[in-house]
């Protein structure tokens, strides 16, 4: 006889009711109907959390490429990533071509541009002494004409006077002209000295400004550390060779006196989590475990990257300075942590599973005789798989493991 072949829909349709038989069979009444339930009593409740971490720094000094501007720099030399530095201690150098051709050019235009105010003022020196020496002779003619105005001319002979005196008009006249553009030559050399110095400062400031992106071409430490490459946003880190901006973040040297137990998890799990909490903490790859406290946990969740949408929330845990000292812990040692949510002798809690939504409380429903019954209850401390009974219902009822309000699950 051929055995008929089930489909998947049917095998998977089978599975659930064999687990609902075994969860019906947990502390079940063996009088019972087929509901899934178990008996609410007083019993050891302990839940942890297991999450992967890492040591990070709980303080940080950025580290950026040194410059202002964002004057361009290469990359020549650097400590590798992830080594221990000490304070003043030279961890990445640079060189600056185009600030070095720059610099030339400006020391260039520097000369040039003194070469023309020195011209300038030879000219405008040149030019002084022409009009000083024609208002002098104006000033001979004047003085001589006003001489010989009132005298009387008939002891002189009338052609060695004409030939001697000129209009005293016309000479007032051309000492006015001499002095008004002895005024416009003054104006008009300090307006072309203003320009050139002007042009002057602006060659000197970027002359100055390339000099100093030239002296600063060392990355010191600022303290004690361990150096790590900041990624960019495409995950690449900087490498010999390359392009950098002054002012660019490099890298950062986290404090070694500040680590800490950092650890993400899923939003979904972390029912419980609170400051305060002991969490058992083994050191990957060398078997050394920890125990420490929460001491921070995050105030919201988010997403880790773009091709994911599970948001996850942080938390840390400090290490003290004399054990990070002792075991020569370093930012980036991989972890792997245990948190107790809960440790209780003796608690009544039931199954998250069980719960539903009644309004902004809980409600949670018991088998009784054959029927099965809404309680409204208060919830006290949540755990990712149970959460403890304050209120609602007393010990020997019968609790629904699956209520028929499925939708509305807390």
């Amino acid at each position: 006889m051929t055995m008929p072949v089930l489909k998947p829909a049917a095998m998977a349709a089978m599975a659930a009711v064999a687990m609902m038989a075994a969860l019906a069979g947990c502390n079940a009444d063996p009088s019972a109907g087929s509901v899934a339930a178990e008996t609410l009593a007083p019993r050891p409740w302990l839940e942890t959390l297991a999450v992967d971490g890492e040591i990070k720094a709980a303080a940080s000094t950025a580290l950026n490429v040194p410059g202002s501007g964002w004057s361009s720099r290469v990359l020549v030399d650097m400590v590798a990533d992830g080594s221990s530095v000490q304070k003043g201690q030279v961890v990445a150098r640079f060189d600056a071509p185009q600030s070095r051709m720059e610099l030339s050019q400006a020391e260039l235009e520097l000369l040039r541009k003194t070469l023309a105010e020195q011209a300038s003022a030879s000219s405008a020196a040149v030019e002084r002494d022409k009009l000083a020496g024609d208002r002098a002779k104006v000033e001979d003619d004047l003085g001589l004409s006003r001489r010989y105005a009132n005298v009387d001319l008939s002891i002189f002979a009338r052609n060695t006077i004409l030939d001697a005196l000129a209009d005293v008009g016309f000479l007032s006249t051309k000492r006015g002209y001499l002095e008004w553009k002895d005024g416009q030559s003054q104006a008009r050399t300090a307006a072309q000295d203003a320009v050139l110095h002007s042009q002057r400062d602006s060659v000197v400031q970027t002359a100055r400004q390339k000099r100093d992106s030239l002296a600063a071409l060392e990355l010191v430490a600022p303290h004690d550390g361990v150096f790590l490459l900041a990624a960019k946003w495409d995950g690449t880190k900087p490498e010999i060779g390359a392009s950098q901006s002054a002012g660019q973040e490099f890298g950062s040297l986290p404090d070694l006196d500040q680590l800490v137990a950092h650890f993400s998890v899923a939003e979904g799990e972390a029912f419980g989590l609170r400051t305060g909490l002991p969490v058992r903490v083994r050191l990957a790859g060398t078997g050394t475990e920890l125990t420490l406290t929460v001491t921070r946990v995050g105030s919201s969740a988010s997403t880790t990257s773009q091709e994911s949408p599970v948001k996850y929330s942080d938390f840390d845990a400090a290490i003290d300075t004399a054990t990070a000292r002792k075991l020569d812990l370093k930012p980036g040692q991989a972890l792997r942590g245990t948190v107790q949510l809960v440790a209780s002798k003796a608690a009544l809690t039931v199954p998250n599973l069980a719960v539903v939504r009644d309004g902004a409380g809980h409600a949670v429903y018991t088998e009784e005789h054959g029927r099965q019954v809404r309680h409204k209850v208060e919830l006290g401390q949540r755990g990712p798989v149970r959460s403890e009974l304050k209120s609602g219902i007393a010990a020997g009822a019968r609790i629904v493991l699956l209520p028929p309000a499925a939708t509305e699950k807390s």
